[in-house]
Parts: C-alpha cells; sequence; structure tokens
C-alpha cells in the first residue's frame, strides 16, 4: 500500500509539474503571436519535446497539431523533428488510443483483429492496399480515417462520395470501387447541407491524423498502435 500511494504521489508531481511548465510555455510571446496552444510536454534531458495546435489555418479548416522543442531555459524554440543519435528513432510522444478511438470515419471488414489505417482514396498506394484489404476483410476489421491529402485534387471529392454510403458496408463498397479505378464520384451532387456535413467529418478525420502526427498514406497501425508495413499483411 506505501508504495502505490508513494507511485501515486510521484506521478500526481510530475503532472503538476508539467502543467507549470505548459502555462509558462503558453506565455511565451513567440507562441501568443503565432496563435498556438502548447498542449503537452515530454521531458528529453536538456529540451522538452512540445505538441502544439496552431489556430493559423484557413477558416472552416482543422487546427494544425505539430511537434516543435523549447530548451528548458526557454530562450530557444526549435522547429522541425528530432532523432535519437543512439537509436536512429525519431523522437514522438507515445500515440494515445483515445485520439483514435470512436473517431473512424467508417469500419471495413468482420475479422477478430483490428488494423487503424489511414487513407487517401486518391493516394496509388492506397489504392493498391484497398484492393489487399477486399481479400483480408475476413481476416481483419479495419478501422478508417479518410486523410485526403492538398495535393490530391479528387481526393476530397472521392471522400464525400464514401462517405455518402448508407452504412460501413456501403461506404467500403464505395472505397474499394474507386480503387478499381470507378469515377462514380464525379457524377455525385451533394445538396449545401450534405456537403457542408461531409466537409465537417472530413476535417474531423484530418484533425484526428494531425493529432496522431500522421504524416503519408496508406499508414496502417496494429491495435497496439504499433506502425505495421501493410505490404506483409
Amino acid at each position: 500500500m506505501k508504495k502505490i500511494l508513494i507511485a501515486m504521489l510521484t506521478i500526481t508531481s510530475l503532472l503538476m509539474a508539467n502543467e507549470a511548465v505548459i502555462t509558462e510555455l503558453n506565455a511565451l510571446t513567440v507562441i501568443k503571436e503565432n496563435q498556438i496552444t502548447v498542449l503537452k510536454i515530454k521531458d528529453e534531458g536538456d529540451i522538452y519535446l512540445v505538441k502544439g495546435e496552431s489556430a493559423l489555418v484557413p477558416a472552416g479548416k482543422p487546427k494544425k497539431v505539430f511537434t516543435f522543442y523549447v530548451t528548458k531555459d526557454k530562450k530557444i524554440l526549435i522547429m522541425g523533428n528530432g532523432i535519437y543519435t543512439a537509436t536512429k528513432e525519431k523522437v514522438t510522444f507515445p500515440l494515445e488510443k483515445n485520439i483514435l478511438e470512436g473517431k473512424e470515419a467508417f469500419s471495413y471488414g468482420s475479422g477478430k483483429e483490428t488494423l487503424y489505417v489511414f487513407l487517401d482514396p486518391e493516394c496509388p498506394y492506397c489504392k493498391l492496399f484497398e484492393k489487399k484489404m477486399a481479400t483480408l476483410k475476413e481476416k481483419y476489421t479495419f478501422k478508417i480515417y479518410l486523410f485526403p491529402l492538398p495535393f490530391h485534387a479528387d481526393a476530397l471529392p472521392m471522400s464525400k462520395w464514401i462517405l455518402s454510403g448508407q452504412d460501413n458496408a456501403g461506404m467500403g463498397e464505395r472505397l474499394i470501387a474507386i480503387a478499381n479505378g470507378s469515377t462514380e464520384y464525379k457524377n455525385s451532387v451533394l445538396s449545401p447541407e450534405s456537403d457542408m456535413r461531409l466537409t465537417e467529418i472530413i476535417n474531423s478525420q484530418i484533425e484526428v491524423a494531425n493529432k496522431a502526427e500522421i504524416r503519408g498514406t496508406p499508414t496502417v497501425l496494429d491495435s497496439k498502435l504499433n506502425k505495421v508495413s501493410w505490404q506483409g499483411l
């Protein structure tokens, strides 16, 4: 019991210390001028890994979540990615399941093993993976997150057409249809209300991808949120 109490007190102290640092970082002029809200920090020795959320985005677009570094004396802010010199792995925050759970656009498949999948329906590699998904739908349940990338002109209308499916099965069928070359999405006509609703859904999907620090598609995570090679499934 004593050990448990000590552990709880230690965790509480760390959380309070982190909150104090977050408050200090949010008070920095460079943070405020760039409309950044510091969400969390990770102690990396002489420097903090910081997760921030920027409000400097076009109207109607989700806030951008990104990481950067601040030295512990608060004098230097460093943008970009860090790599551990010993392991050559990227310095990141552990991905929390509550960022993803229940936030998927739809599910595809009925297998016992769950995979979390970020897809851009116009991405050629995603199309290859989607065709493979169709052969694995009894082995896996795929939690699908639509992440249309800005340099793919048709990714947004494709995503809206997919999301216009009546249910999980319908959306899955449309996703696979596009992978197999369907251009039916070009004939889709949406009411202003439906278009706004679907835009909001897609923006929320992009926000999830940003929070999960997804940088490309297809990205596949296993049930423990480890990245896996889709070619090896």
